[in-house]
């Protein structure tokens, strides 16, 4: 099974192998078999399916302000991973659900929709959103099986359902902080391309104007903002955040690292990330060809002022010399 990825409520659908839809949905079935001690049918997974939503409202979320607007509206949640996620225990539709608010910026909504969360816990959570912007998310399927007493297994990816797994309440949590760090990564790069698209735009303006052979319309002032921006895009992808590595916090537990880089396999993050990073490669060096012409521009101009002025210069000094020789030939006569 699939769902769609939504993105700015464009929905585009997830390149699945069929084979490896039927071997998902068999692995899944026979696992719900195993612990519902009764035959699961491939055809009745939607049954045990549900949906998990990352959303990225901004760059950073305030764990602590969040904290203190739950706490203020009487809203359980309790700290499940120290300065990095906080979970919100919602009620809908008579259903409980895990709400992670995670520090980078993301909520995650296990059972949720992006229509249900967009409506009913984005709002709430805006006042500890440090530099809102337009949100971008990403819809996932997952299956929550109840496994044996005895069994120790853990959670995993089978394709593209997440199968959360194993006894202990507070393991799975951890396991489900996992793929919700992993589905966040693939949020918070959507915002990077998004922004990258929009510098794409413009800078495409410009070399449709130098190739026209039209007078450019930008200025130095603007091309040096824009390079700027570009610099700043850059840093966030590969300097200011965990986007292009493992966080800490999975180095020393292989099973949630294990989960986490299964999510971003599944959705590509690393081939998203160099591609990103030539665009970034190549727009840079866009803008720094039309700065170079810029600057030429600027140079022919400084040299006909240079040489306006020297003109003035010999024109007063003829005036000079014509005025000496007219005083010389007065004296003479």
């Amino acid at each position: 099974m699939f769902r769609p990825k939504t993105t700015h409520f464009r929905v585009t659908l997830r390149r699945t192998n069929q084979k490896e839809n039927v071997a998902t949905n068999s692995v899944i079935s026979s696992l719900l078999s195993k612990y519902n001690n009764r035959q699961v049918d491939p055809s009745d997974l939607k049954k045990y399916v549900k949906p998990v939503t990352s959303i990225t409202m901004g760059e950073t979320i305030d764990l602590v302000r969040a904290s203190e607007i739950l706490q203020q509206n009487g809203l359980h949640h309790s700290v499940l991973v120290d300065e990095e996620i906080i979970n919100w225990r919602v009620t809908l539709d008579n259903d409980q659900h895990d709400l992670m608010v995670l520090a980078n910026g993301t909520l995650v909504g296990w059972g949720l929709t992006e229509e249900q969360m967009v409506r009913a816990y984005v709002p709430t959570l805006k006042g500890s959103v440090g530099v809102i912007h337009e949100h971008e998310s990403e819809e996932m399927d997952y299956v929550e099986i109840d496994v044996g007493a005895l069994d120790e297994e853990g959670s995993f990816m089978q394709g593209d359902v997440l199968v959360i797994q194993g006894r202990s309440t507070e393991k799975k949590q951890l396991e489900m902080a996992a793929f919700a760090m992993g589905l966040s990564r693939s949020t918070r790069l959507s915002v990077l391309e998004e922004i990258l698209e929009k510098h794409i735009q413009i800078t495409k303006k410009n070399s449709e104007t130098l190739s026209g052979g039209l007078k450019l319309t930008s200025n130095e002032a603007d091309v040096l903002r824009l390079t700027g921006n570009l610099f700043l895009l850059r840093g966030k992808l590969n300097l200011y955040s965990e986007l292009i590595e493992t966080p800490d916090l999975y180095w020393t537990e292989p099973t949630l690292e294990k989960i986490y880089e299964a999510v971003s396999r599944r959705l590509d993050i690393q081939p998203r990330i160099t591609i990103m990073n030539r665009k970034l490669d190549y727009v840079t060096e866009e803008q720094r060809a039309l700065l170079s012409v810029l600057n030429e521009k600027k140079g022919t101009r400084l040299e006909w002022i240079i040489i306006i002025l020297i003109m003035v210069e010999v024109g007063f000094e003829t005036v000079h010399f014509v005025e000496k020789y007219w005083d010389r030939d007065s004296h003479t006569e």
